[in-house]
């Protein structure tokens, strides 16, 4: 069993800009998901765990951890990960590799945040253009970032008692559904933008311009 970090570094089978490979520190523990194995090399990082069914990548033949899935199964190789993450009690996760490949992979992989949001555990899923959160019945500051938009959206029905302050396009204690997208194109103008959602989850997104 591998040394307990606070952070899991989740590699999955997308595809990752080599510049990723800086949001990586030295303590965080790296697992690799089917094809992430390649990405993991691109990076330059050894995974500890490495886990799959290997229809998208050869099975690896050497692996400090080695977790191998039936293809024909309930949950995407990345939710299954997710789901190994809370039982080892890592309080956070980076998800590379995750973002912009199908449409249908994105959009379970956003699922995923969720879940481990729900879960307790603080996520970023991030490529070289976008970075996703998800935040549940709380408060968090946000940095701004230049050349970056900054979008809200509810997640699953509704978002009640929705605060943006320190942005372009604010709002007090507002109502957001998921069928009405209002908080997308927001640019953050202070140093820092505070979010706040008394009651339900939105998805929190950098998206460069």
């Amino acid at each position: 069993m591998e040394k307990q970090t606070n952070r899991c570094v989740l590699i999955a089978g997308g595809e990752v800009d080599p510049t990723l490979a800086e949001l990586i520190r030295p303590t965080d523990t790296v697992w690799a998901l089917d094809a992430g194995v390649e990405r993991a090399k691109l990076l330059g990082v050894t995974p500890s765990l490495c886990l799959g069914d290997w229809d998208s990548a050869p099975c690896p033949e050497h692996a400090e951890e080695l977790i191998s899935l039936v293809p024909e199964k309930d949950d995407t190789d990345t939710h299954h990960a997710a789901r190994l993450v809370v039982e080892r009690g890592f309080t956070e996760v980076l998800l590379l590799g995750g973002l912009g490949g199908r449409l249908d992979h994105t959009f379970a992989n956003l699922a995923t945040l969720l879940f481990l949001r729900r879960c307790g555990v603080q996520s970023w899923a991030v490529d070289q253009n976008t970075a996703v959160t998800v935040l549940t019945s709380e408060s968090r500051c946000f940095e701004k970032r230049d050349g970056f938009y900054f979008s809200v959206f509810a997640m699953d029905g509704t978002a009640d008692g929705v605060t943006l302050s320190g942005v372009k396009y604010p709002l007090c204690e507002a109502v957001l559904t998921e069928a009405y997208p209002i908080g997308v194109s927001n640019e953050i103008l202070e140093q820092t933008a505070l979010v706040s959602v008394k009651n339900g989850n939105l998805l929190v997104m950098y998206a460069r311009k």
